[in-house]
């Protein structure tokens, strides 16, 4: 995980991003960028994915921090 030093974080957690429209786009048009690390956290291994000293150090290094999440899934979370 050496993409802490970036500007702008984004977290996306999509469980099929390859098949995305909207969501795969929106990647697209942001991969290329320096300043900008994606962190796709279903193709992160566990222990990485949910270690509170890695994002902590990816996080305080950010400039900002994006969630990138498609809606239909995710809407019961919402409510």
């Amino acid at each position: 995980m050496d993409k802490d030093s970036k500007q702008v974080v984004v977290l996306l957690t999509h469980p099929n991003i390859k098949e995305s429209r909207a969501n795969k786009a929106l990647m697209d048009a942001i991969s290329d960028m320096e300043e900008v690390a994606i962190y796709n956290l279903y193709e992160m291994h566990v222990e990485d994915a949910f270690n509170a000293e890695i994002w902590s150090t990816i996080i305080s290094h950010a400039s900002a921090l994006v969630f990138q999440f498609p809606s239909i899934g995710c809407r019961l979370l919402l409510y």
